[in-house]
C-alpha cells in the first residue's frame, strides 16, 4: 500500500503585530497599528505547500475561538485540516509582537499546543513517506516517532530549541531524525546544549542542512560539505517565513523524486519567491517553479 507523502508537526499560529510609538515602563501607550497574520512553523509550510500542490497532512492543536478563519482559509487554498485538533472551548496558538520601529517584545501564548498532540491527533494507517517535527513538545515528539517505523524523519525545532531542549531530549532527536534543518544560531545553540565543539554537530547527524538566510545554506553529508547560494531578491516585501517557504519547496521537490541537492535548490527559489509579495499572497504553482528551476 503506497505511504502518504509527508506528515507536518508544528504550530498553527495566528501573529498579532503592534506598532507604538514608545514601551512605557507602565500604565498604557496608543498602539498605531494592528495587523494579524496567519503564521507558526507548520501553518506557513502548509500555506505555500498547499498552493504549490504538495500533499501533506497537518497536524497541530488549535482553538476554535481564536482560528476559525484561519482553518477555513487553509481548506480554501487546499490544504488538508482533517488531522488538525481543534478545540472548541481554547484560544491560541496566538503570538503578540509590539514593536517600535527598532526594537521588539514577544509575547506567545501556546493554548492547546501547550499539551502532548499524541492521543488528540490521528494518524492514517498506510503511514508516511516523510515525518515533519517541527515546533512542538520534544517529548511528545519522540514518544509519537515510534509510530513512524519506515519513515524518514525531520528534525526542525527552530527557535524553541532555545528554552525548549536540553542535552538529553536534543541528543534523542537527532538521533532518531534522518535530516535535522537549523540555521546558523540554532545549530549554535544545538552544540552548546550538547556540550560540543563549534563545527562538530554534523557528527550527532545522518544529514544536517544549515540555512544562512541571504548567504545560501549547507548540507553536511557523511563528512562532505557542499555550499549552495540563496535564490537572491533586490527589494523584499518581507522575509518572515523565508525558512518555512524553503522547507515548502524542498518537500515539494522531493515529492517530484528530485535529490536532496535539487530539493534545497528549489527550495530557495521558492523562499525568494515568498518574499516579493505578502506572504499569504503566494502565488506560484509547483509547475511554474519547475519550470523557472530549469531554465
Amino acid at each position: 500500500m503506497k505511504k502518504n507523502f509527508l506528515a507536518l508537526f508544528g504550530h498553527v499560529a495566528i501573529d498579532v503585530t503592534m506598532n507604538i510609538d514608545f514601551f512605557p515602563t507602565k500604565g498604557s501607550v496608543a498602539v498605531n497599528s494592528l495587523r494579524e497574520n496567519y503564521g507558526g512553523t507548520a501553518g506557513n509550510i502548509a500555506l505555500i505547500g498547499a498552493k504549490l500542490g504538495l500533499p501533506f497532512h497537518l497536524f497541530s492543536a488549535v482553538g476554535l475561538k481564536s482560528h476559525e478563519r484561519y482553518i477555513n482559509f487553509l481548506k480554501k487554498i487546499g490544504a488538508d485540516t482533517s488531522h488538525l485538533y481543534v478545540d472548541p472551548e481554547d484560544m491560541g496558538p496566538i503570538g503578540y509582537a509590539a514593536s517600535d520601529g527598532q526594537d521588539q517584545i514577544y509575547y506567545f501564548f501556546q493554548g492547546p499546543m501547550n499539551k502532548p498532540l499524541e492521543g488528540r491527533i490521528t494518524l492514517d494507517q498506510e503511514g508516511y513517506e516523510w515525518v515533519h517535527f517541527g515546533t512542538g513538545l520534544p517529548d511528545d515528539y519522540l514518544s509519537m516517532s515510534r509510530q513512524f517505523e519506515g519513515s524518514k524523519i525531520v528534525f526542525d525545532p527552530g527557535q524553541e530549541i532555545n528554552y525548549r531542549y536540553n542535552k538529553e531530549n536534543l541528543g534523542k532527536m537527532l538521533e532518531i531524525s534522518d535530516l535535522a534543518i537549523l540555521n546558523e544560531g540554532e545549530s549554535a545553540k544545538a552544540e552548546e546544549l550538547l556540550g560540543i565543539s563549534s563545527g562538530k554537530l554534523p557528527a550527532y547527524c545522518k544529514n544536517l542542512i544549515i540555512t544562512r538566510g541571504a548567504r545560501g545554506s549547507t548540507y553536511l553529508h557523511e563528512g562532505d560539505s557542499y555550499d549552495f547560494p540563496a535564490t537572491l531578491v533586490e527589494k523584499p516585501y518581507d522575509t518572515i517565513g523565508a525558512g518555512d517557504a524553503f522547507r515548502a519547496g524542498f518537500y515539494f521537490a522531493l515529492w517530484k523524486d528530485s535529490s536532496i541537492e535539487a530539493a534545497i535548490k528549489i527550495g530557495s527559489l521558492v523562499s525568494a519567491e515568498a518574499i516579493k509579495r505578502p506572504f499569504m499572497d503566494f502565488d506560484k504553482t509547483g509547475e511554474q517553479i519547475l519550470k523557472q528551476f530549469s531554465q
